[in-house]
């Protein structure tokens, strides 16, 4: 399985990204991801082409907003207004809703948050502290590829690291690829600012970057 960036550095994107679709970004947060010197993160993933420039896209949309709106607060509020209406149903039914089980049953807390709510059971993980979000919500999903990524930074054992990236191509493939083109064609419609856009694109392109279909059992 191609492994672009090391573990550490996958752990670190899939939280940022996990973030992201969690919780809107504070003024502080706006004012670190804007600075002209790229975050350490956004670092690593230049030595990635396929991921390099959506990574860049999100960064640039963040900038134009800040510019635009004139203050770090400004944009923060832009952004919250943004993501209340993309992912916390201000919307409508038809909005991202970055839950998989309204793409697979149209509703909530379905089939899909008992599979990723017993996939996180079984691998010892859980939901951060504060998140009150359903297992299958977008966010939670990413966490959880992050501490499974990072958990290869601890191990010296390659067959117990092959395992755990096996066991993130799996889950990707089974839980998040088959409801993310629906919801990033959704989120694409509805953010003409472009920062969540870029994240869903990012999303989209470290999914197939690092696990890719045809080695995800």
């Amino acid at each position: 399985m191609p492994q672009p960036l090391p573990a550490s550095d996958r752990a670190n994107l899939f939280s940022w990204l996990s973030s992201a679709f969690l919780r809107e970004p504070s003024a502080e947060v706006v004012g670190m991801l804007s600075a002209t010197e790229s975050n350490e993160v956004v670092t690593a993933l230049n030595a990635v082409p396929s991921i390099a420039a959506e990574a860049q896209a999100m960064l640039t949309a963040l900038r134009v907003i800040q510019a635009r709106e004139g203050s770090e607060a400004n944009a923060a509020l832009t952004l919250a207004g943004r993501f209340a209406t993309l992912f916390l149903g201000a919307g409508g039914p038809d909005a991202a809703h970055p839950y998989a089980s309204v793409y697979e049953e149209g509703r909530t807390h379905g089939a899909a948050t008992e599979r990723t709510a017993a996939f996180l059971a079984t691998h010892g993980l859980v939901v951060g502290e504060g998140v009150t979000e359903p297992a299958d919500h977008l966010g939670v999903q990413l966490a959880a590829l992050a501490a499974l990524a990072e958990r290869e930074t601890s191990t010296d054992d390659d067959s117990a690291a092959a395992e755990l990236r096996q066991t993130q191509a799996t889950f990707a493939k089974t839980e998040i690829r088959p409801w993310l083109s629906t919801f990033r064609d959704r989120v694409i419609r509805d953010d003409p600012n472009g920062y969540y856009a870029a994240a869903v694109r990012l999303t989209e392109a470290a999914l197939s970057t690092f696990y890719p279909p045809s080695h995800a059992g």
